[in-house]
């Protein structure tokens, strides 16, 4: 492979990436500026007032050698000359003054503004359903939310004024040229108006290769964050040789594509700095040649040679603006990209803002659900790799569920149960609205569960999933959720109902004994027990139990079922188990098969049935996983 060849990235395992328009991208900014629009204003008087004392600079250099110096040099009086020079002074004073305040304006309004946006996207995050986090890592996510958030303080800080500033200094820079003498000034032009539209043509160009360098960028995040959580099971099972190799191909082909973009860049930047000189010795052919019949004073002419050297400077940055610019609307693409995203699962515009205390049945009605197919190059996890790969791999829409119906009354108690793939979880999830039903509705008295708010539908459920997550922070605060505001005693009542205020009696701290990230200084059980007891805090009327006591060894599960025999009592509850032991005393047992509800009944009905719920009981029994 050459030094100019590259590797492309190929598509992102991602929702696919829309490519705003410069206008569109430029509107966004500015409707993001518009509110510090007195901060913007200061800014831009500080930038006229360093434009105009820099274009004044040579006006008073040609005005000391043309005037000031033989006029000395005649009276031998440095009066003149004295004040000239101290003009001078002031003027660049003025200019370095001017560019100073107007840097620190910028820089602190671009820093305001990337902290706005990393809020808005951090919060917008919050908001989405969950098949974006399916087909969109926590590492992408990381690289949206953070290394591509900084890339737009440049759109804020360093372009929004400084493109301004290059734009004004090369407006005025020609004026000031035409002037003064036409002539040299459009031959200056003409010599660099080629170059000037080569270097649009190339930064046009650079754009593409800025955005797959970033999309190179995020591959390499994703890899590094989803690979270090794995690192004792790579240890373990020898595989952290691959996973070295995978890190470093993705880090070669980074790398080769920054290096690319930056010598390309360095390369063009270089060539076209040889035209200021090519400009200049044209000045000098021309003037002191007097090919065009011009008579021009040493002041004039050095007054060009400076102006010359300030048109290539706007030039050169403006182009560097522009340069800074393709690389941050390659972020800019991404961050306003997720801020658009709509969420599958939004609240309509007049959702009801409160459940009914006293409703009386929840109802699945023909429900059937699709899973969008994963972009290529994703790899299907839990229930949805064993699907796919009964299905041959097939990389269609995924029906999870079909044609579902059931009802659940207030204080009853159900199980799902059935073969791993068949649906249980997904179930759950749509009760929880982490999906909506492709077909049918699911209700609650008959009124549909997407008319009620999100928050206030969540509110009423007790949530324990198989995967068990504590926060860091204290065992208080994981089980209030950081809810401030709920009192230790609410607290000492979920762990009283468990019989688990022992367990925490135990811990030097008791609630304040502190969480380490993953909750790893607690043994699995006592993260189990924690789980439950958060679900447990808020008194809700729903219990959603999904595999709650698959980690758990049986001594410590029997514990547990006793507790929440006695806590499902008389409260609404649906519990996903394999155990099946865990749910013989549930009041009705809804058995699923790929997607399909083709049994229901209880425990004892069921076994008679001989059906799929008894060959499953069957098989546990013989493996000793039931009583």
């Amino acid at each position: 492979m050459s030094f100019w060849d590259y590797d492309d990235p190929g598509p992102e395992d991602e929702t696919t990436v829309r490519r705003l328009p410069i206008r569109e991208m430029l509107q966004r900014i500015g409707a993001r500026l518009w509110p510090r629009r007195r901060r913007l204003a200061v800014g831009i008087a500080l930038l006229l007032g360093a434009v105009a004392a820099e274009l004044a600079a040579p006006l008073v250099l040609r005005y000391v050698i043309d005037r000031g110096i033989p006029a000395a040099s005649e009276t031998r009086r440095f009066d003149g000359l004295l004040l000239a020079g101290l003009l001078y002074l002031l003027v660049v004073a003025v200019s370095s003054g001017a560019t100073y305040l107007q840097s620190l304006v910028a820089t602190r309004m671009g820093l305001d503004l990337v902290a706005q946006i990393k809020q808005q996207a951090f919060d917008h995050i919050f908001t989405l359903g969950a098949d974006y986090f399916d087909h969109n890592p926590p590492g992408r996510l990381l690289a949206r939310v953070e290394s591509d958030s900084e890339r737009l303080q440049v759109l804020f800080s360093e372009v929004a004024l400084a493109l301004l500033r290059s734009l004004l200094l090369l407006g005025g820079t020609l004026l000031v040229l035409l002037l003064a003498e036409p002539r040299i000034a459009l031959a200056v032009v003409a010599l660099t108006l080629p170059f000037f539209a080569s270097a649009i043509l190339f930064l046009r160009y650079m754009r593409g290769v800025y955005a797959r360098t970033r999309k190179a960028f995020a591959r390499l995040s994703t890899f590094v964050t989803e690979y270090v959580q794995a690192v004792p099971l790579l240890q373990v099972y020898r595989r952290t040789p691959w996973a070295m190799e995978g890190l470093r191909t993705r880090n070669v082909l980074t790398n080769r594509l920054e290096w690319r973009s930056e010598s390309l860049d360095y390369t063009f930047w270089s060539a076209f700095m040889t035209v200021e000189i090519l400009a200049i010795m044209l000045i000098l052919y021309l003037g002191l040649g007097d090919k065009l019949g011009l008579v021009m004073t040493l002041g004039t002419l050095v007054l060009f040679v400076e102006y010359t050297r300030r048109l290539f400077y706007p030039i050169v940055m403006f182009a560097e603006q522009l340069h800074f610019m393709q690389k941050a609307f390659a972020s800019a693409d991404r961050v306003f990209g997720l801020l658009e995203t709509k969420s599958n699962v939004a609240d309509p515009v007049d959702a009801i803002a409160r459940i009914p205390e006293d409703w009386k049945e929840i109802a699945f009605e023909n429900v059937t659900f699709e899973y969008e197919p994963a972009p290529a190059g994703s790899v299907p996890e839990g229930e949805d790799a064993v699907e796919s790969l009964e299905h041959g791999g097939h990389r269609g829409p995924k029906r999870a569920l079909e044609h579902v119906s059931f009802r659940l009354r207030r204080g009853e108690r159900i199980a799902l149960v059935g073969p791993s793939g068949g649906g249980k979880t997904t179930l759950t999830n749509l009760l929880l609205r982490f999906y909506e039903p492709t077909e049918g509705r699911i209700t609650i008295d008959g009124v549909d569960l997407k008319r009620y708010a999100q928050k206030a539908w969540r509110e009423e459920i007790g949530l324990v999933l198989q995967d068990i997550h504590l926060f860091p922070g204290t065992v208080g605060e994981n089980l209030r959720v950081f809810h401030d505001e709920i009192p230790d005693e609410d607290l000492t009542r979920a762990l009283t109902a468990l019989g688990a205020v022992d367990v925490v009696a135990r811990w030097p701290k008791g609630l304040a004994t502190p969480v380490t990230e993953g909750g790893k200084n607690f043994s699995m059980g006592e993260r189990q027990v924690l789980s439950f007891a958060r679900a447990l805090v808020r008194d809700p009327s729903l219990l959603v139990l999904d595999e709650a006591t698959s980690s758990v060894d049986p001594v410590t599960e029997r514990a547990i079922q006793v507790s929440l025999e006695r806590l499902m009592a008389g409260r609404t509850s649906v519990v996903v188990a394999h155990r099946l032991s865990t749910v013989t005393t549930a009041d009705r047992i809804l058995v699923f098969q790929r997607g399909r509800l083709v049994e229901e009944g209880t425990h004892a009905e069921l076994l008679a049935r001989e059906g799929v719920y008894s060959a499953l009981f069957d098989l546990q029994f013989r493996m000793g996983e039931v009583a």
